[in-house]
């Protein structure tokens, strides 16, 4: 195989849509930080998309209610997700790579990021995902 075939391939298995989620959790922007949670738990997921008409809107995550809410000894039930979200929703494109995702994660201090495909979000991408990355990307020894 030829160094120049090696090397796209190799940028190919790098792409971020590989090592996305597809499942997009989310919630109404009304729903509690207790709906969040439940959603969260009930998804295996450390993030939500917050919905309104038909938009994603914000992000809640799991630091979030921990930040926003438990450690400012608030109800979680009566807290809004809404007013503890993220906004805007961080996204990449899913032909992007872990490199690239990983550096815009880093800068803004995030563990999600979205994935989108023509400004449409498609998958989430969070800092848990870049271990299947890592193992699969050194886990192969070259011969």
């Amino acid at each position: 195989m030829t160094e120049e075939l090696e090397d796209r391939r190799s940028a190919a298995q790098d792409e971020v849509r590989i090592y996305m989620t597809e499942d997009i959790i989310s919630i109404d922007s009304r729903a509690s930080v207790t709906e969040a949670a439940q959603t969260m738990f009930d998804t295996r997921q450390g993030s939500v998309l917050i919905e309104k008409d038909g938009e994603y809107i914000g992000i809640v995550t799991e630091g979030d209610i921990s930040q926003r809410v438990i450690a400012q000894i608030k109800k979680p039930i009566e807290v809004r997700a809404e007013s503890i979200m993220s906004t805007p929703v961080i996204s990449i494109e899913s032909n992007k790579l872990m490199a690239a995702a990983f550096l815009i994660m880093e800068k803004n201090g995030i563990r999600h990021i979205a994935v989108s495909e023509n400004e449409k979000i498609i998958g989430m991408l969070s800092i848990r995902d870049f271990s299947k990355y890592y193992v699969r990307k050194f886990s192969k020894r070259k011969k």
